[in-house]
């Protein structure tokens, strides 16, 4: 598989049709055929659906075409650098975070990194707990923030730990359970919970409360990502969420919210994983050190 044939992949994809892919890239309709046609056949499935005026990738053609977008880029990236006489990545952090709903935790580094190197350019990136390993584990980061588990039983990371995070249940000021000096966990489970992720160690833990009660535990909770969104149907609901302590501490916070008296989540190890083979570039050490200036859940 050659560059120049995800070229026209990336092309058809971009163009709606092999024609107009043709066009835009100067070549013949034969060649990109042929290119789409060779891709195929290595990787054993189709790209696109075919339907009469244009093309539509498939499920699986969309994180193909998408992957190889990626790679293109960094290979036009890497061309440019070599013609500026830079080194590769130099001034570049690609860094993910998994699961998503974590990725206020590189706040404070990510700020921090700006301001003290203007030069620097991050690509941050969301990921469920398995994509992200496959990201890393591919190349398309250079760094994986993420707990420990999903990243130690894999021989080809190193991961170092920055902390751990705790996180509670909070509910809004004059919600039933607020105040009370004892919660039980078969009080919680009266009213919706907020799972932050769909796949997540927080998430298994209130399936596991839900599913104990009997029932689909899937279908007793939202999962919500984005935080505000949480936040404001928590203050406007019943529904529970889920903090972290460091953002509960915050003045804003507890106007609105308050923390349910239940220990329900244990600790949870957070760090950042790297591959063995590939050393990570300056620019990627110098965000490693401010990650570790502000260490997630300290």
């Amino acid at each position: 598989m050659i560059a120049a044939k995800l070229k026209h992949i990336i092309a058809v994809d971009h163009a709606g049709s092999i024609t107009a892919a043709a066009r835009a890239l100067g070549v013949t309709q034969s060649t990109v055929s042929r290119s789409l046609a060779d891709v195929e056949a290595e990787i054993g499935y189709g790209l696109f659906d075919r339907r009469a005026r244009d093309v539509v990738a498939t499920d699986r053609g969309r994180d193909f075409i998408n992957r190889a977008a990626r790679i293109i880029s960094d290979l036009d990236q890497l061309s440019e650098d070599a013609r500026l006489g830079r080194e590769a990545g130099e001034t570049l952090v690609r860094v993910g975070v998994s699961p998503a709903s974590m990725q206020g935790l590189v706040n404070k580094a990510a700020v921090t990194l700006m301001q003290r190197h203007s030069e620097l350019r991050i690509h941050l990136e969301a990921f469920s707990a398995g994509s992200g390993v496959r990201a890393l584990r591919r190349g398309d980061i250079d760094a994986l923030i993420s707990p420990r588990a999903p990243v130690t039983g894999d021989g080809s990371f190193v991961f170092e730990q920055l902390g751990d995070l705790n996180t509670r249940l909070f509910a809004r000021k004059r919600h039933p359970l607020a105040g009370k000096a004892v919660l039980k966990r078969s009080e919680i489970v009266k009213y919706p919970v907020i799972a932050p992720d769909q796949m997540s160690w927080h998430t298994d833990q209130l399936r596991t409360l839900f599913g104990a009660t009997g029932g689909d535990a899937a279908r007793r909770m939202h999962v919500v990502e984005y935080f505000p969104l949480v936040a404001d149907i928590v203050a406007e609901t019943d529904s529970i969420g889920v903090i972290g302590d460091e953002y509960a501490q915050s003045t804003a916070f507890m106007r609105r919210f308050t923390l349910l008296e239940i220990d329900f989540f244990a600790p949870l190890a957070v760090g950042y994983a790297v591959r063995k083979r590939w050393l990570p570039t300056p620019a990627v050490r110098t965000f490693l050190a401010a990650l570790k200036e502000f260490p997630p859940g300290v």
